[in-house]
């Protein structure tokens, strides 16, 4: 049987450091270098994985401020815009927007968008997320190839590079997501995830490491809780992920996601947009485009299910 050994505080606190302060040194523009230094929030599973002894999927990245997060997502959109020299109409390069969005509380957001006309734009060969809404076969492969060519470029291989954008976060080279769509402190970015043992956090101006006893004690026992989420259709996935490793999760916490979907208005096309946040989008953006003219009384249980079953095979 192999055992894993789990990372120390210390030892976390210094990895966290040196991976944060080297992403930063590779951003040019001084002012948007000098913001992200202040105000760079890590979360989520990295800090579980190091804690577990296991392999890191990536960084999750946060921001304290609007400005901030605002600004990373403008320095990376123009960055990834100038590098890859899309021969396509320029209307399909990412833009940052922001929008003022109602969540499933009923509660006024101002969220920064990284918007496009597609399920996400990637580079570097990137096999998801080439799902097009408007562009023609031939500009889909002409995209595609475009991409692949710019990014081949062994002197455009430089160590945090964006490789991948969504309307939430951007994806860095060397395991780095910056998530700009939700900022603010710790509490609030928290208010966000679903399982309480992603709740740990790096203060990076502050170097201060928060490690909760309840997150502390799911890793230790690999027992899902779930606390409630603005996405609760998201963590039906994500719960599916982690059962897949050897998590486990009781009836009493998967009947509190249920009830927080059953509360869902799922014919909305909105809330649904809003509800696959973080999943495959590619297969979620054809699903949501199969729906978008109907009048939501014709969609049913069974009509959706037709739709996935033809996505998915």
């Amino acid at each position: 049987m192999e055992i894993k050994y789990g990372r120390k505080r210390s030892g976390i606190k210094r990895e966290l450091t040196k991976k944060v302060d080297d992403w930063l040194s590779t951003i040019k523009n001084v002012d948007v270098q000098t913001m992200a230094r202040k105000d760079v929030i890590v979360t989520g599973g990295s800090i579980a994985s190091m804690l577990l002894g296991e392999k890191i999927n990536d960084f999750d990245v946060y921001f304290r401020t609007f400005e901030t997060a605002k600004a990373v997502a403008h320095y990376y959109v123009d960055q990834f815009n100038s590098t890859v020299k899309l021969k396509t109409n320029n209307n399909y390069k990412p833009e940052v927007r922001v929008e003022e969005i109602e969540n499933c509380k009923g509660e006024e957001e101002t969220r920064i968008i990284i918007w496009m006309q597609s399920a996400g734009v990637a580079a570097e060969n990137q096999k998801q997320y080439n799902y097009f809404e408007s562009l023609s076969e031939e500009e889909t492969i002409e995209f595609a190839e475009s991409l692949a060519h710019e990014m081949n470029d062994d002197s455009k291989k430089e160590k945090y590079r964006p490789v991948f954008m969504s309307a939430n976060a951007i994806t860095l080279s060397h395991k780095m997501q910056l998530v700009t769509r939700f900022y603010g402190s710790p509490e609030e970015i928290h208010n966000n995830y679903d399982f309480q043992h992603a709740m740990c956090y790096w203060d990076h101006e502050n170097k201060e490491l928060n490690i909760p006893a309840e997150a502390l004690e799911c890793m230790l026992s690999r027992t899902l809780v779930y606390r409630g989420s603005l996405y609760p259709v998201a963590s039906i996935f994500r719960m599916k992920k982690f059962i897949e490793r050897g998590w486990r999760i009781t009836a009493g916490q998967q009947l509190k996601i249920m009830w927080q979907i059953s509360e869902l208005d799922m014919k909305d096309q909105t809330v649904i947009r809003e509800q696959l946040t973080g999943v495959d989008l590619a297969y979620m953006h054809q699903l949501i485009q199969a729906v978008k003219d109907l009048n939501a009384e014709k969609i049913n249980s069974s009509y959706i299910g037709a739709i996935i079953d033809k996505i998915f095979d």
